[in-house]
């Protein structure tokens, strides 16, 4: 076998494999729930999204960006790393993705601590397969908190207004024997 064909076999079969990448790459699509996810102030959120079929996404730069926000990017990960210079300082420390699952097509997104001020529309981009999804999050107080906060207006305006009134127009009450005193 002389080198030549050698050469043109080994190159063939690169691009043979290079091209099978693209076109699982082509036919797979990236995909968020269509349901926003609600949270919390204070919870941790997963906002998912993958890769179906799943493919490996460890060498994608994945980037998560929220329209509205300067900077944009909420998290980008490239090369195997997080390039935190981007980031929006209000997302400091408080995201990540899920690198061990990069190579299962996951490219979810954790946010900690979740703030009123997170809800919004997400994006997930992968740039070279040049794939977009986007997320809702939702973020709420609860009917708990609400009812905790009635209970309290309560308590502190309308309950002594009832004891002041009823003691104008019940005063017999509010007497307290002498002898109980001693």
């Amino acid at each position: 076998m002389n080198p030549f064909s050698l050469i043109t076999c080994i190159i063939t079969i690169l691009l043979f494999l290079v091209c099978s990448l693209v076109c699982v790459a082509e036919q797979s699509e990236l995909i968020c729930s269509h349901q926003p996810i609600v949270a919390l102030p204070g919870d941790d959120v997963i906002l998912p999204c993958y890769l179906d079929p799943p493919i490996s996404a460890s060498s994608e730069t994945v980037v998560w960006t929220r329209p509205g926000l300067d900077p944009k990017y909420i998290h980008v990960h490239q090369d195997g790393q997080f390039i935190y210079q981007t980031q929006n300082p209000f997302y400091n420390n408080r995201t990540r993705l899920f690198v061990d699952e990069l190579q299962n097509g996951n490219v979810s997104m954790k946010i900690f601590r979740v703030k009123i001020s997170d809800a919004g529309k997400y994006f997930c981009f992968l740039r070279s397969m040049l794939k977009e999804a986007s997320i809702q999050l939702t973020v709420g107080k609860s009917d708990f908190l609400k009812m905790m906060n009635y209970t309290f207006l309560f308590v502190l305006y309308i309950l002594p207004l009832i004891i002041c009134k009823s003691h104008i127009y019940f005063p017999f009450l509010y007497q307290v024997p002498v002898r109980a005193l001693y």
